[in-house]
């Protein structure tokens, strides 16, 4: 099959092409083995435009904004016209499924809608008519990717056509236990005292506040305990704080070694419209590297971690985070996830994807 994956070129505080990294290449690109996928990458950052060739995939970036979607349009739609391909995965963003459902019944295509997220909680949904057009795509597409159980359940209200759950996944290769002295010695970071660990951008949105709440309340039963945080910080979130370390972390594998160096791992979620139908990354990596994982109890988050004793707590409550957090910290050992972890490397996943591509080829 030939297909063609519309994403935005910047998400995640990262360029995604450049970076290589992301759901969708990670998701798309085992398949490239089989099948010709071709990516288009509106880019509203840089608004550059170039080709670039990775692993047997070919991506091309377009300059974007919100006021040109005329000639991005155009510039899809000369591509789509020239390539032929047989199907086209939207995703990213609401107005790129939009753009994508335009496309697809123009040139009668099928079309696949990768959420990522609750598109309802992006800025985009905001703007006028996005609401209601993105949920004519919901409805109409021919086939929904969700990233959860529970988004896939939102999305039931709306939609009778076929929805699958794709969780995002890991690096099977690079992800993975290591041995959490020898990652402190690299990373320089204290080598007898108790470390928690959050990676991600910190933010009110996903509980930075929360986590900055609890820590404080942990550090007052154990002096001696340091909060390492990497990632992009929000305006107003105070990390200059006793026993605050805060790295950055450019390269993945410095990002294993972080997460490695721990004794415990942090999502600290509150409840509102993202946070109730995401599946976050760093709840994979986290499994994946074995550090005992203390969660807020919202979502699909809760589904995974509801057999693992003490992972998760009441959502919006500080003194119950830090509680479990001083609960797994006295546990001190590694936590076996086993099938939570390799069910979901990308290799798997991309299995899934080519499964559903076989089925629903005939749409």
């Amino acid at each position: 099959m030939k297909l063609l994956v519309v994403m935005k070129r910047f998400g995640s505080n990262k360029d995604m092409v450049l970076d290589n990294f992301g759901r969708q290449i990670r998701l798309f690109e085992p398949l490239a083995k089989k099948h010709k996928i071709d990516f288009f990458c509106p880019d509203y950052t840089k608004r550059e435009s170039k080709e670039i060739i990775r692993n047997n995939i070919k991506y091309v970036i377009r300059p974007a904004s919100l006021l040109s979607y005329i000639n991005l349009f155009k510039s899809l739609s000369s591509i789509v016209k020239q390539e032929k391909y047989d199907v086209i995965v939207a995703t990213t963003d609401p107005i790129i499924g939009i753009l994508c459902y335009k496309i697809s019944k123009k040139y009668n295509i099928p079309l696949i809608y990768d959420l990522q997220d609750n598109f309802e909680s992006y800025d985009s949904y905001k703007m006028p008519f996005v609401r209601k057009l993105d949920r004519k795509v919901l409805k109409e597409a021919d086939v929904v990717l969700a990233v959860s159980k529970t988004l896939k359940g939102h999305i039931l209200k709306i939609r009778k056509k076929p929805i699958y759950v794709i969780n995002n996944g890991i690096e099977a290769d690079l992800v993975k236990p290591i041995n959490k002295n020898i990652a402190r010695k690299k990373l320089s970071l204290p080598l007898k005292s108790k470390i928690i660990v959050f990676i991600g951008h910190l933010e009110k949105l996903k509980g930075g506040l929360l986590l900055l709440n609890a820590f404080k309340i942990v550090r007052e039963k154990i002096p001696n305990c340091y909060l390492l945080i990497s990632g992009k910080v929000e305006q107003g979130m105070n990390i200059k704080q006793k026993n605050i370390i805060f790295r950055d972390f450019p390269k993945r594998e410095e990002v294993v070694l972080g997460i490695n160096s721990a004794d415990a791992a942090i999502l600290p979620n509150p409840v509102n419209n993202f946070t109730k139908y995401c599946f976050p990354y760093k709840l994979v990596e986290y499994m994946a590297c074995g550090v005992p994982i203390v969660a807020t109890g919202i979502g699909d988050v809760s589904l995974v971690l509801k057999k693992y004793p003490g992972s998760l707590c009441m959502p919006n409550d500080a003194k119950d985070l830090a509680e479990k957090i001083i609960m797994q910290l006295g546990k001190g050992r590694k936590v076996n996830y086993g099938e939570e972890v390799w069910s979901r490397n990308w290799s798997a996943l991309a299995g899934k994807m080519d499964k559903i591509l076989a089925k629903e080829k005939s749409v």
